[in-house]
């Protein structure tokens, strides 16, 4: 665990300052994992299969739902929600994950499937996607663009293909919102995952469709921070937060915390990178409210990859699912019983009605 070692029986403790009940913290920190956890984003790679072309091309291995089941040892998960993987096919995706759930090889009670919105044949392939499980509860596509991929701008190499950004762009926007707005009806959430120079945009798409339940990936991905209080820090803080603070005020929306070594690549270390990380991912629980936050491991192939999708990390490679848990009950350990029990299993059942 990161959590410091208790002191002595006879040592007092100190209640943290946000904190008006000195027991909670105390029960918190003596446990050093949450009592239970819906594991609400992590993925299974099939690269050998037509729905993962993509990830095969890309070199992917394959994660398996075995692979899982061993990664997650030992941890109170009762439940995940498998999030789509650069699927080319959705249904076909969600009907693999579907099998896997059904012969009992994993715990995935919710789906999220892959869906081009922006697509002619939206309508028709969400009823496709629907009709290949019972447990698909949303769609993602992902959405992050700022300019052409490099593999050092925060574009997604999900974004590379179509170069387009389906939020800012206003033919291409158009286009997206006429898919999105086909999800209210059919019952399907939607993960947004964009990057923070795009949220002002995403928040007046979103504020024109209520009745679509959408939750943040990844906590909204600030880039690359580098933790030495600096200007370039500060620049990109003060975009993430003005996008945050205009999503937030959405009751539809939510957010998910994960995949944070994108925001401050080595946190695991600790130190001044790990302080600086606790405090947003405080500040973002702050904004939004417990309820409508979620811890996820966002888990595939190892610490590395799963804490950033580089993976180009060495020393995250050392973190498992079991350590990455302990850290964010740490982080939250101030926090009482029904926040913690909200961030890390009631919001995700809540969220995606399982």
């Amino acid at each position: 665990s990161s959590l410091p070692p208790p002191g002595p029986p006879t040592a007092p403790r100190r209640r943290p300052p946000c904190c008006p009940f000195m027991h909670c913290c105390i029960a918190a920190a003596e446990m050093p994992l949450p009592r239970r956890i819906v594991d609400c984003h992590h993925h299974f790679l099939a690269p050998d299969e037509p729905f993962h072309a993509t990830l095969g091309a890309l070199g992917a291995p394959a994660y398996t739902a075995e692979q899982y089941a061993a990664d997650s040892a030992g941890l109170p998960i009762e439940k995940t929600v498998h999030i789509e993987a650069l699927a080319d096919d959705g249904a076909g995706e969600a009907a693999y994950v579907d099998a896997l759930a059904s012969r009992g090889a994993c715990k995935v009670a919710a789906i999220v499937a892959n869906c081009d919105l922006s697509a002619p044949d939206a309508a028709a392939a969400l009823d496709k996607i629907q009709a290949a499980s019972a447990r698909v509860r949303g769609i993602r596509y992902i959405l992050d663009y700022d300019g052409p991929f490099d593999g050092e701008c925060p574009t997604h190499v999900a974004c590379k293909a179509h170069a387009t950004d389906y939020l800012r762009d206003a033919s291409a926007a158009a286009a997206f919102e006429r898919g999105f707005a086909l999800l209210a009806a059919r019952g399907l959430s939607f993960d947004l995952q964009l990057c923070p120079a795009q949220m002002e945009a995403a928040a007046a798409m979103i504020s024109r469709h209520p009745g679509v339940p959408v939750v943040i990936d990844h906590m909204g991905k600030p880039w690359r921070l580098r933790a030495d209080g600096g200007a370039a820090d500060a620049a990109e803080l003060a975009a993430w937060r003005k996008g945050m603070a205009a999503l937030a005020a959405l009751p539809q929306v939510s957010c998910k915390l994960s995949m944070l070594g994108v925001a401050v690549p080595g946190w695991p270390a600790g130190g001044a990178k790990e302080e600086l990380l606790r405090g947003l991912v405080l500040e973002t629980i702050s904004l939004f409210g417990a309820r409508r936050c979620m811890f996820n491991s966002n888990w595939h192939i190892n610490g590395a990859v799963s804490n950033s999708d580089a993976g180009d990390v060495p020393s995250d490679e050392a973190l498992t699912m079991a350590s990455l848990f302990e850290r964010f009950h740490g982080w939250v350990a101030h926090l009482g019983e029904a926040e913690r029990e909200a961030l890390f299993a009631g919001s995700a059942e809540r969220f995606y009605r399982i």
